[in-house]
């Protein structure tokens, strides 16, 4: 088998190594040629309304009204800045909720897109609720339809592919839209889908969600200004679906629109530690061994064995950064023999690297089986097993499925409070925890949601006498 052109290399070669002395001046004139007549064009396509339309929707100030709130700083930006910071914020420790049916994850780009487009259209908290619910049942319906499976095999990120269509539903309604605007900024949206998950364990992977929700919020700050696309786009033959889709069933997104309501009925997976939830059984099997004393420097050899498609996901199998390392059961494996269950610090690029790691994460073999090896053969959409054998000749194995926090277990309020607590206490943050906790659990009473980070800044109250 002939080796993979390393086309990538190649292509950053020629652009960096190409000496200017090689390049002619008929070159440089065809160049220059160019030049002239795209600047030309660019000035000419000022006055239409694709250009004064977007530079109205991107370049209005906050002190016009149109501000949110940047979650790193608490300062204003425009609203498709906000949510493109703040979503990106959400989906950098890969902490953030998942949803089986979407294969993604949900609130990481519905939720930074609705504060950042509610902040600035100053809605209800119940406003934001309400499309919410929209929003997570449309990325199900979507879901369904392509089917998501398939096109995440494909090497899609369903948090920014299908997440913008969720995210662009659910601002249309918070916005108000028409019925014609809505399908015009789904169009628009659609033309902004991509994410490849080759990225997964970089830092461009949390750029999707930050993408997905700001451009959700701009697709209908374009579809509000006037612009129109296909208002049939999703479904025509050129479009979303057909795109995106691998033999798509159309037929399958309305049964998922009559839900009441998904959010309830397919829930949330919310994690208890930041890494790929594909690796969170197997991780919760070895911490389990872990919690029975045994000694990972007698570890000889370790089995991991999950579902069909699990082993898709975690793509890393010798993880040098912690970015890489939450995309890896070797690593994630290793970490919970040695360490117990995974925490924040599990993902450090220092702990990663520790030669003990290292050394134990080349010892784990991963395979996938449609029964499990352990136990009873039915499962619930996950499972993983964990089979050590040590250096006497004993071996010790368990198995785990879904974990606590899984939709069919979810955590509880109080639980989910401590996760607040602790991502809150973290690192350094312009709010006072205790007062954000308090405007968030009641913003179905919210009559404005700007209230919501000014009343919940370190500063709010204080006179400058005591800041």
């Amino acid at each position: 088998m002939s080796e993979t052109p390393k086309i990538t290399r190649s292509i950053a070669e020629f652009a960096i190594c190409t000496e200017s002395t090689d390049i002619t001046d008929a070159a440089r004139h065809m160049a220059t040629r160019a030049l002239v007549d795209t600047v030309a064009v660019a000035v000419l396509g000022t006055h239409d309304i694709a250009s004064t339309a977007l530079m109205e929707a991107v370049m209005t100030p906050p002190s016009a009204g149109h501000g949110a709130t940047v979650l790193a700083t608490g300062e204003m930006a425009p609203a498709h800045t906000a949510a493109l910071l703040n979503a990106t914020a959400g989906h950098a420790d890969d902490y953030d909720d998942h949803l089986v049916d979407t294969n993604g994850h949900p609130s990481v780009v519905l939720i930074p897109a609705l504060l950042a487009a509610g902040e600035a259209a100053d809605a209800s908290g119940r406003d934001i609720l309400d499309a919410y619910v929209i929003g997570h049942q449309v990325m199900c319906a979507i879901s369904a339809g392509l089917p998501v499976r398939a096109h995440w095999a494909n090497g899609w990120h369903a948090t920014s592919t299908v997440g913008v269509i969720g995210a662009t539903a659910a601002v249309a309604r918070l916005r108000q839209l028409t019925l014609l605007q809505t399908r015009h900024a789904l169009g628009i949206a659609a033309s902004m889908a991509g994410g490849s998950r080759q990225n997964c364990g970089f830092i461009t992977k949390p750029l999707h969600a930050g993408l997905a929700a700001s451009n959700a919020v701009l697709a209908v700050d374009l579809a509000v200004r006037g612009y129109d696309a296909d208002p049939d786009q999703l479904e025509a033959p050129l479009g979303f679906f057909h795109v995106f889709g691998v033999n798509p069933d159309l037929t399958k997104v309305e049964p998922v629109l009559e839900e009441r309501w998904t959010v309830i009925t397919r829930g949330l997976n919310v994690k208890t530690f930041p890494a790929c939830y594909a690796v969170h059984p197997a991780a919760r099997a070895a911490a389990e061994l872990r919690g029975k004393g045994l000694d990972p420097e007698s570890i000889v050899s370790v089995d991991v064995t999950v579902q069909p498609t699990g082993l898709v996901g975690p793509i890393h199998h010798l993880p040098e950064t912690g970015l890489q390392a939450k995309f890896s059961l070797e690593y994630t494996v290793a970490a919970a023999l040695s360490d117990g269950a995974p925490s924040l610090n599990t993902f450090t690029d220092c702990t990663v690297q520790r030669p003990d790691l290292q050394q134990l994460l080349r010892k784990v073999r991963t395979h996938e089986n449609p029964v499990p090896p352990i136990g009873a053969p039915e499962f619930t959409r996950w499972y993983a097993t964990v089979d050590v054998e040590f250096s006497d000749g004993n071996r010790t194995s368990t198995r785990a499925d879904m974990p606590h926090g899984f939709t069919l277990d979810p955590l509880t309020d109080q639980e989910i409070q401590e996760k607040f607590n602790d991502c809150l206490g973290y690192s350094t943050t312009p709010w006072d925890p205790e007062a954000l906790s308090r405007h968030l659990w009641s913003l179905d009473q919210t009559p404005r949601i700007r209230s919501l980070f000014s009343e919940s800044s370190k500063l709010a109250g204080r006179t400058p006498a005591n800041v």
